[in-house]
């Protein structure tokens, strides 16, 4: 475990996603700190504070927590030498405090704040929707808000992830009814062993390679050559897809705190598929020759090309077949839990089937099997694999497994146990090198017959990660920035440069009293990872599209465009939209050419009532890359090499504009912005416009602070960005 208290990740239903609200990463970097002997005398020294390891410690006998050891009973070791114990507290949380007194809180960064808030538990609800089944998601519904009202203190927060989201899009809360009412209506969460929802490209494999003979095959075909080889793909991606999320989750908690997180994952388990060149071998049911077969190609369009079946394009399906063929999902799986280990999250997996007799349903047989009914053997071997993966998650990454048990609720009053009682010990490393190497702990009770689960380790500090940690702390003396900038700096929060896509959406709201031809607009950009761009999958290129939706779930807008081979931004522009006051879901999917998995993001906003017509700005950069232009952009992240360009969408015309530099304390820094007002080719936006010359800022986080005057109204936009080396 780590210092101070923990982080516990719950694991929920996908429906949820599209109501919940994002939340920032991390506070970001601060900027580069002066030289040490600047410092001035009354600000707080670090040097012995660096090596200080805080580690909280979980000790049960027979199930139960033992609560009267003393600092007397406990020995920990790093690297295998003893330390001495300088600080210990035994902590007992009381939970299943009234909603009325938990603080909800108002804005993304009082969430952030209080998630990583190193004295709050910090509980994340990750429903595995694609490995658990109906009547498993009907049965969760009342037991994890249970667990939540009985587990959350006063202090505590939680939010909510499927695989189907980032981890930037959690939203971190303290009170459960909203969640409540969401898992009332949309229980059906569970999609395993369902038919009923297959998404786009799931129903293409099935189009692509029917379970049973079809009458346009090829004379001499056998009835078995399709068989299993869609419901295995759509397994291999569904199980993919989960793992991927964890994985991404376990990162990001990481960054979030590092304090403990606890991970109670709902979900059945998952076979750890292994590369399979059967599946990748060819198939040799072709067509029966003569007249081609009508279908849909992906774009909608009705073809007689022979390769295509139904709504799926048997060229991208034989292609998808041969990457899903070759995943690793054991491999990876073992590297989440050594991720996990050293992020310092405990998984807590919680099967919501129960206790279960077959793996589950099935209408089809393992790929190559001429007999649709799955064999007992296969079936039981399948369902001991699914339960011990379930198992191993829990017993590599300090956390209990609720398995084999049809009683949730005394599964998840063992979790609460586990969660609200244990033992806060700190010391100061004898190994003070700031080296940033792995330590691992091991922590030993000097009593018979108890459990003992604590942190296996730490990542010690860089010069560079200590340099910036005093400097935060020096700050800390500095009064708090506008609520404003403290928003917008929120947005760099998470940014990593192994990130694959960043995305970034644009818009400008037609008021509802305003003029009948006013429309709204939506720009949406994404930008690929260089590395990413550079790979074979998306050397020929790809598909963009983006899809709106209102809270109703209703689509208010979509469209498809083409990507460049080898590209790494495409840009998208929806005009003339409805955006009526509420809040909307878009999604930006990117789908390569070649075989690949496609690039995947949200973005949610909302439009006040305000009736405000001037919108959220954009992004531009221009560089040696770039040469005269500037280019849109995603990644809000720039080099001293480059300039920046805030645009800011404005419905109609506007009297003037000004701007200026922040520093991330919200004081204006002495480097000049020149501003101004452009009208675009059609007359009915104006964009109002700051340009920065970068060269002389230092790495760090900078606010431009962009003032709109229309007549008498003045409205400020503040748009953050990162100066890296």
């Amino acid at each position: 475990m780590s210092s101070g208290r923990w982080t516990a990740v719950l694991v929920i239903p996908a429906i949820v996603l599209g109501l919940a609200r994002p939340i920032a990463q991390q506070e970001p970097s601060s900027p580069t700190p002066p030289d040490p002997a600047g410092v001035q005398p009354d600000l707080p020294r670090f040097r012995a504070e660096a090596n200080f390891v805080r580690v909280d410690v979980y000790v049960t006998k027979d199930g139960v927590a033992v609560q009267d050891l003393t600092a007397a009973d406990f020995e920990v070791l790093e690297d295998g030498k003893p330390q001495k114990i300088e600080t210990f507290e035994h902590v007992n949380i009381r939970g299943n405090t009234p909603q009325e007194t938990r603080v909800e809180p108002q804005t993304v960064a009082e969430g952030r704040a209080a998630a990583e808030d190193p004295r709050a538990r910090v509980f994340v609800i990750f429903l595995d929707t694609y490995n658990t089944d109906y009547a498993g998601s009907h049965r969760m519904q009342s037991v994890v808000i249970n667990l939540l009202d009985r587990l959350l203190g006063e202090n505590d927060v939680f939010a909510v992830m499927t695989p189907e989201m980032s981890p930037r899009d959690l939203a971190f809360a303290r009170r459960t009814g909203t969640t409540a009412g969401l898992l009332a209506k949309y229980w059906a969460w569970g999609r395993e062993g369902t038919i009923a929802n297959f998404d786009p490209e799931e129903e293409a494999y099935m189009s692509c390679y029917p379970p049973h003979s079809a009458p346009d095959l090829a004379v001499g075909c056998k009835r078995s050559d399709y068989t299993g080889v869609a419901h295995e793909m759509i397994e291999r991606r569904r199980e993919y897809r989960a793992l991927s999320a964890l994985n991404d989750l376990a990162l990001y908690l990481r960054d979030l705190r590092e304090e403990r997180k606890a991970v109670v994952t709902i979900s059945s388990g998952w076979l750890l598929y292994t590369p399979n060149p059967r599946l990748a071998r060819k198939l040799d049911c072709d067509p029966v020759p003569g007249i081609p077969p009508i279908g849909v190609n992906p774009k909608g369009r009705l073809t007689n090309d022979p390769q295509t079946h139904g709504y799926g394009s048997q060229y991208q399906c034989d292609k998808d077949r041969m990457t899903l063929a070759q995943l690793d999902n054991r491999q990876y799986f073992l590297d989440i839990l050594d991720r996990a280990n050293r992020a310092n999250v405990s998984f807590y997996p919680v099967d919501a089937q129960g206790l279960r007799v077959w793996n589950k349903d099935l209408s089809y047989s393992p790929l190559g099997q001429p007999n649709e009914i799955q064999p007992p053997a296969v079936d039981a071997a399948q369902l001991r694999g699914r339960i011990e993966t379930l198992r191993t998650l829990a017993e590599y990454t300090d956390g209990l497994a609720i398995v084999d048990t049809n009683n949730l609720d005394k599964g998840m009053r063992r979790i609460v146990d586990d969660l609200t009682s244990y033992y806060l010990l700190g010391y100061y490393a004898e190994n003070s090198k700031l080296d940033g190497r792995f330590r691992s702990i091991k922590v030993r009770v000097k009593h018979p017959g108890v459990e003992v689960r604590a942190r296996r380790g730490y990542k010690a500090a860089t010069r560079e990660e200590f340099e910036k940690g005093r400097k935060i702390m020096e700050t800390l003396k500095i009064e708090a920035p506008p609520s404003g900038v403290l928003s917008a700096l929120s947005s760099l929060a998470g940014i990593r440069r192994d990130t694959r896509m960043f995305s970034h959406a644009s818009w400008v709201a037609a008021p509802i009293d305003g003029p009948a031809d006013a429309k709204s607009h939506v720009w949406v950009v994404g930008e690929i990872n260089p590395s990413t761009a550079r790979s074979a999958e998306w050397a020929a290129g790809g598909e963009a599209e983006v899809t709106i939706t209102a809270e109703d779930d209703t689509t208010v807008a979509t469209t498809k465009q083409a990507v460049e081979p080898a590209a790494k931004t495409v840009s998208m522009t929806l005009p003339d939209i409805a955006l009526g006051p509420g809040d909307y879901v878009l999604r930006l999917r990117l789908r390569p050419a070649s075989p690949g998995i496609p690039l995947i993001d949200t973005i949610r906003f909302t439009v006040s009532d305000s009736g405000t017509p001037v919108g959220r700005p954009r992004l531009r950069r221009r560089g040696p890359t770039t040469g005269p232009r500037y280019v849109e952009t995603a990644t809000p992240t720039f080099q001293r090499t480059e300039r920046v360009r805030v645009e800011v969408p404005i419905l109609g015309g506007a009297d003037g504009v000004t701007a200026e530099l922040l520093d991330r304390n919200g004081k204006t820094i002495a480097v000049p912005v020149q501003s101004g007002l452009q009208r675009d080719e059609a007359g009915a936006l104006t964009w109002g416009t700051a340009e920065l010359v970068l060269a002389p800022l230092a790495p760090g986080d900078y606010v431009i602070k962009t003032s709109i005057q229309r007549g008498t109204t003045r409205e400020e936009v503040v748009t953050a960005f990162r100066m890296v080396p």
